[in-house]
């Protein structure tokens, strides 16, 4: 019985967080508001997270362009050997040092099950229909993590988040916003 709770619990999850990719355009303007209004610093041992990590992209960007410890957790498996692929042919074509990608890690996981304890950067492009089952994540975040949200704005963790700041990208079509909060307690 409880294999098929897993199964379905595993099913569920995927049907909440379908894949979706925040445009690398997006990426630096994020990054470049982290450093300069949170405290990312290249070179550090800082951590960052990105629950539902999909293909790689962010924790291969985190990784390559600051060299801090970049984890990903995802629970599609081709998404995640999409991103192992990535990384292989990152080492092969040897722009970037070993050292860099030995800092990308990427995992099989339910985050909705994670203790985020650990890392300092926490990034989540969630649909307002499953913000409902974050609590858990937020409550085991850190006090002082910062958390960015792409696209939707989170709700209802006023106890737990406080709203630090609000990027608008702009672009031709519409206009796309990051949501930075800091965990206060």
């Amino acid at each position: 019985m409880k294999k098929k709770q897993k199964i379905f619990e595993k099913f569920h999850s995927q049907l909440d967080l379908p894949f979706l990719e925040t445009d690398n355009e997006l990426l630096e303007e994020i990054f470049q508001t982290l450093e300069a209004k949170f405290g990312l610093k290249t070179n550090s041992n800082q951590k960052f997270v990105d629950l539902g990590a999909g293909n790689g992209n962010i924790v291969i960007y985190t990784a390559l362009n600051y060299n801090i410890k970049s984890y990903g957790i995802e629970i599609v498996h081709n998404l995640i050997n999409e991103a192992k692929i990535k990384i292989k042919s990152l080492k092969k074509e040897g722009i970037y040092n070993k050292s860099l990608l030995k800092k990308i890690k990427i995992k099989l996981g339910d985050f909705y099950l994670l203790n985020l304890k650990d890392y300092d950067f926490i990034y989540i492009y969630s649909l307002p229909s499953m913000q409902k089952f974050l609590q858990h994540v937020f409550i085991t975040a850190k006090k002082g993590a910062i958390i960015i949200s792409h696209k939707y704005q989170l709700e209802g963790f006023k106890y737990l988040l406080k709203d630090e700041y609000r990027l608008a990208h702009k672009n031709d079509k519409q206009e796309i916003y990051s949501f930075f909060y800091k965990k206060i307690s």
